[in-house]
């Protein structure tokens, strides 16, 4: 195989990469948007020290009201963040930030290092 198809077949693996990581992004798209917002920020740092709490404790240490409370933490239950319990009548939220979640954050990290140490990326 003479330098030419050797720089192809580097390119291809170089677009294969690229692609895969675009998808790996794409399919953590509700992980960055319910880590992008400030207000869902805030509202998982107040999950640190707590282990669990219910929307009426988030609330008394927010200023928005009980269902924009709720809206956040809904968001952040669909991406995996947070999850919850019924207790009683009384919904708990805790933070998990489950494998999963962990597990596609690292695939993209480690994704895009693949790329950057890519030796055909000096050929683009």
């Amino acid at each position: 195989m003479g330098n030419d198809q050797l720089d192809l077949v580097a390119q291809s693996d170089l677009l294969e990469k690229k692609n895969a990581l675009l998808n790996e992004i794409r399919r953590s798209t509700n992980i960055f948007k319910a880590m992008a917002d400030p207000v869902r920020q805030d509202i998982l740092m107040m999950f640190m020290p707590a282990k669990r709490m219910n929307v009426a404790q988030v609330v008394e240490q927010s200023h928005l009201s009980r269902p924009a409370i709720s809206h956040h933490l809904k968001i952040l239950k669909e991406a995996g963040i947070l999850s919850s319990a019924k207790v009683k009548t009384e919904v708990y939220y805790s933070l998990t930030f489950g494998d999963s979640v962990i597990q596609q954050l690292k695939t993209i990290v480690h994704a895009a290092e693949s790329i950057i140490n890519d030796p055909a990326k000096v050929l683009e």
